[in-house]
């Protein structure tokens, strides 16, 4: 299962293997940052590599305690530099062709 894929990927801050589970056109908007901190908005499998990248190795940004509802949806705690908020991630779109996430959106719980 793909959400299942991401969110080893990110439990585990594998940047390379988490951008592989987007289409090469994705979009992932993230509304979970700290308060003060502007949203995140990612476009392209390659920005995405490089922007889990810094935030895995230069940002703090962990993942802990996920809980898979379905195919589609993931719930856990996501820490960025040690401020914890509980996440919910669904994928809104897949790729048609290769299955991938097209999109997806990162909202509180």
């Amino acid at each position: 299962m793909l959400i299942a894929d991401f969110i080893h990927a990110m439990e585990k801050k594998d940047y390379k293997a988490m951008s592989q589970c987007f289409a090469s056109q994705c979009r992932l908007f993230d509304y979970c940052t700290p308060e003060g901190t502007p949203n995140f908005f990612v476009y392209g499998r390659r920005a995405m590599d490089m922007f889990y990248h810094n935030k895995f190795i230069l940002g703090g940004l962990s993942v802990s305690s996920p809980r898979i509802v379905d195919e589609r949806t993931v719930n856990f705690y996501i820490s960025y530099g040690g401020i914890i908020n509980h996440a919910v991630a669904n994928i809104e779109s897949y790729d048609s062709t290769t299955g991938l996430i097209k999109e997806m959106v990162i909202r509180p719980a």
